[in-house]
């Protein structure tokens, strides 16, 4: 069944569930460096930050809209929670891709070079 809201509906509940978890992640990143965490060394600047929500809200309002066109969410409830799981799948999809990228870099660093090519029968005939 194709759901009866408007994409501009669905697009602005995606957009308040992908706020929502953006501010929560925000409050978190505020209580743990006690402060705005660009403001802090080691932590993101402004800008890229900034880019970084701009993108994950896209995505939560992007997906929300597909899932009610699609019928696969019917109503605002629905909506708001496609707008919170899509960035977080995002970012649960980017941490798995930079620890296998790290343990492939690893696992690289482990294994002996090889010195010469290995030659077939074990022997060194001509």
């Amino acid at each position: 069944m194709i759901s009866q809201m408007s994409p501009w509906a669905a697009a602005l509940w995606g957009f308040i569930g992908a706020a929502a978890i953006e501010a929560w992640d925000l409050y978190g990143a505020i209580h743990r460096v006690k402060g705005f965490p660009w403001k802090f060394d080691g932590e993101v600047a402004l800008a890229p930050y900034l880019v970084s929500v701009l993108l994950r809200v896209l995505l939560g309002v992007g997906m929300a809209v597909a899932f009610v066109a699609s019928g696969q969410a019917a109503g605002p409830v629905g909506a708001v929670a496609i707008g919170i799981a899509a960035p977080k799948l995002l970012e649960q999809l980017a941490r798995q891709a930079v620890s296998q990228a790290a343990a492939d870099d690893s696992a690289r660093q482990l294994r002996p070079a090889r010195t010469g090519a290995a030659v077939k029968g074990g022997s060194h005939a001509p």
